[in-house]
């Protein structure tokens, strides 16, 4: 929470973080191919036509990501959905060999559940979910000093859980409270090595502001691709501030 003066008047803000958490899930094999999954192996080593995307590949969902998806949405107290399908995401970016992403959107595999968490002051609560879906990630970039740009398609088509979450009123301390608390579940159940550094989970954190006392959220900006625990706390408590002046 963050206070500042107007018009000789103190006013409070209370500031709202929603959650989306992308684990990548710890199978042998992609998602829609039998190509191995490995951190950290040599460029483009780990690829097939349909990692990245040839005419008349025909990606085939690999059954060890949905049991995996499946253990993650009971750790969380999801609902399983009896039928969930995927859909394109259409956008170009240049480590999206398709040109979309295979993901779920309408019909996702689990509704609902909740993220238990602890509060500053030491309290027990819970982030209610919306959803978790399956989708598979993109490749990665690396731009080099020369200026030059490089694409591993290493991570093409492996298996990601998107875990969203509703907006809550927390701060950025409880906020990365949250996404360890999932960290440690996804361990906990062998879903997801949670190694951070490596990309194995990251997080979008959307933050916006609302005066104190008051149920309607503000305009929400969304910080993307983060990677630690500290990033996540201080991406909240720096977008809160930037709002707050803005909005003042």
């Amino acid at each position: 929470m963050a206070s500042v003066a107007k018009s000789e008047e103190i006013m409070s803000w209370t500031t709202v973080v929603g959650l989306e958490i992308h684990a990548q899930m710890a199978t042998r094999t992609k998602m829609f191919c039998a190509c191995q999954r490995e951190a950290g192996a040599e460029p483009n080593r780990h690829v097939c036509p349909v990692c990245v995307g040839w005419p008349g590949a025909l990606p085939v969902l690999q059954s060890e990501a949905v049991r995996c998806a499946i253990r993650a949405a009971l750790c969380l107290n999801c609902e399983i959905q009896p039928l969930s399908r995927f859909d394109r995401k259409n956008y170009f970016y240049p480590d999206l060999p398709k040109g979309y992403q295979i993901s779920q959107f309408y019909r996702p595999y689990a509704l609902g559940g909740a993220i238990p968490f602890t509060r500053d002051d030491g309290s027990l609560a819970k982030l209610p979910l919306v959803r978790i879906h399956m989708e598979e990630d993109a490749g990665k970039s690396s731009h080099e000093s020369d200026g030059t740009s490089r694409i591993d398609l290493n991570r093409c088509s492996s298996p990601l859980l998107e875990i969203v979450s509703e907006p809550l009123a927390m701060s950025g301390s409880e906020a990365a409270s949250c996404v360890r608390s999932v960290r440690d579940l996804l361990r906990w159940v062998g879903v997801c090595d949670g190694d951070m550094e490596k990309g194995n989970l990251r997080c979008d954190v959307n933050v916006s502001v609302m005066p104190e006392n008051e149920t309607e959220y503000g305009t929400r900006t969304e910080l993307k691709n983060l990677n630690s625990f500290v990033s996540i706390e201080r991406s909240a408590l720096v977008e809160s501030a930037r709002q707050i002046e803005v909005i003042t």
